[in-house]
């Protein structure tokens, strides 16, 4: 069932012609005889329903029936009440009282919820700023936020600032004609691989990025057998009149697809997806730099954490050829990556400075600043601890003036690595080295008998560390980025961080969630 509202009483909310060619592409796609899943009485539509009855009836139908599959999309105004709460408008919203006049988000959340479906997909197509709002300063965080549901996957489209993104004339508003495009692709496309080509087309186009919650396994999901032809360009504005007839009730059970409220930012239509330049997860050998980390492996001083991390990487993306990796020197990671002397390197703290000159993926870990003692310390065990004692930081670091904010009265010494403070902490010219904790952790772990990591001492704020790539190619970053969703979400990374922070709390502080690794991935290449 495919919920669309386009045409709207209130003046504040503008009509949406594209909305109902929406609904009637996506059910051409999803229920094509040869390519589509689902037969065509699985598939309902309601176009421009009056009120929350009528969104009711569909929906609680379509929740009790499906048994594999629940579908849910929506197409129309996102509306914010003035306390910030999302809300799905219909045709008789009111936009001076949402509340009873809309489709709050909490309703949807817990009748999909509540679904038996083994699989449940969400596809929102609207924008969330049809209501000022100013108890709130962030509206996108505020409506994504709201989006959570245990077990469902979620697409939306970043909510935009103004509701002109969907042009008179226009057959499908931006993120639906982009899905549509995706749907009709070479396939079957998995829900990951469908939302990497709707990020792709409207990225290419100047639209702002796709948002994805994701839970477990539902990205591998499919919604097609393969692509179907497009219908041709309409003669003449998609008709707005109503059809009367009453949508026919399902007897199957197995595999019902509600396509009914899901919000996907209303954009200007597009069918143009660019050609992305030939991947170099596609070359039969890939160049990695990396240099002799402070935090190698446990298992021997040349095995280093950042090939291991990339291999990993490079693996959930399927790439199975040959990685050559070449020893750099940490300070010439970034040239090596935008001299193209090396495909990727890492890891590398993610700064806005490193993002003008190549594209990041990432975070694949997060951490906050900390301390390294000498094991036979046991004296430094809180900051207010370095009080009067030298502490070694790098020189050209932000780590010696963070400290100094949290305990002004260290004594600073500065080196040109870590591995160069380390002879001043034996020798006992410095009593600490400050760095970023997960790369302290790394030192701890190849140096047992001589090191600490501080566990109480945490301070500054949360850096990230990711790949970098070279900037512009945009494909290469965003199978990367996808692959990185899997990384952080697998064994793998449980394992390989398990060993390196053996304190839970630095574990759970450095393990990303999927939002910033959207957030923080490929920014450089989208910025262009």
């Amino acid at each position: 069932m495919l919920i669309g509202a386009g045409t709207f009483h209130d003046p504040e909310l503008p009509d949406i012609p594209a909305v109902r060619t929406n609904l009637e592409d996506l059910r051409q796609v999803l229920t094509h005889p040869v390519h589509g899943l689902f037969e065509a009485d699985h598939c309902q539509t309601l176009a421009d329903p009056a009120d929350q009855a009528a969104v009711g009836v569909a929906l609680t139908a379509a929740v009790r029936e499906a048994e594999d599959l629940l579908l849910v999309y929506y197409c129309g105004h996102g509306v914010l009440d003035d306390t910030g709460a999302l809300h799905f408008a219909l045709t008789g919203t009111n936009a001076e009282h949402v509340g009873f006049s809309a489709i709050h988000v909490d309703l949807v959340k817990r009748m999909v919820g509540s679904a038996r479906a083994k699989a449940r997909v969400l596809l929102l197509d609207c924008c969330f700023s049809g209501q000022a709002v100013t108890v709130m300063s962030d509206r996108r965080r505020l409506a994504l936020g709201q989006l959570d549901l245990t077990g469902t996957y979620t697409l939306t489209s970043t909510p935009a600032n103004s509701l002109s993104h969907a042009p008179l004339g226009a057959r499908n508003t931006a993120f639906t004609g982009a899905l549509l495009n995706a749907l009709r692709a070479p396939g079957p496309l998995t829900l990951d691989e469908i939302h990497r080509h709707v990020d792709r087309e409207l990225i290419g186009r100047g639209f702002p990025r796709p948002q994805r919650r994701s839970v477990g396994s539902a990205g591998n999901l499919t919604v097609t057998r393969g692509p179907s032809k497009p219908p041709p360009p309409p003669a003449s504005r998609p008709a707005t009149s109503r059809s009367g007839k009453k949508p026919s009730s399902a007897t199957a059970k197995t595999g019902r697809a509600l396509l009914a409220m899901l919000p996907l930012a209303l954009l200007q239509g597009s069918t143009y997806v660019p050609q992305a330049p030939e991947s170099f997860l596609d070359a039969p050998r890939v160049v990695a730099g990396v240099w002799r980390d402070e935090g190698n492996r446990i298992d021997g001083p040349d095995s280093s954490y950042n090939e291991d991390v990339i291999k990993e990487l490079l693996d959930f993306a399927g790439f199975k050829r040959e990685i050559t990796y070449r020893k750099v020197a940490r300070e010439d990671a970034i040239n090596t990556v935008t001299r193209e002397e090396v495909h990727i390197a890492g890891t590398l703290g993610i700064t806005p400075s490193r993002e003008r000159e190549v594209d990041f993926v990432g975070p694949l870990a997060s951490s906050r600043l900390g301390v390294l003692v000498a094991r036979r310390n046991k004296y430094i065990k809180k900051i207010s601890d370095l009080s009067g004692k030298r502490v070694c930081a790098i020189v050209g670091s932000t780590t010696g003036n963070s400290l100094l904010q949290a305990e002004k009265r260290a004594q600073i010494f500065v080196a040109e690595s870590l591995d160069d403070c380390l002879p001043k902490l034996w020798s006992g010219v410095v009593d600490a080295i400050v760095g970023d904790r997960l790369t302290l952790a790394g030192m701890q772990l190849t140096m047992q008998e001589e090191t600490k990591l501080v566990a109480s001492i945490r301070f500054g704020h949360l850096e990230s560390t990711g790949f970098a790539i070279p900037k512009g190619d945009h494909d290469t970053c965003e199978r990367l980025r996808i692959a990185l969703q899997k990384y952080v979400s697998s064994q793998n990374w449980r394992e390989r961080f398990s060993e390196r922070l053996p304190v839970k709390e630095d574990i759970l502080e450095a393990l990303p969630t999927s939002e910033e690794i959207d957030e923080m991935s490929c920014r450089a290449g989208a910025a262009g």
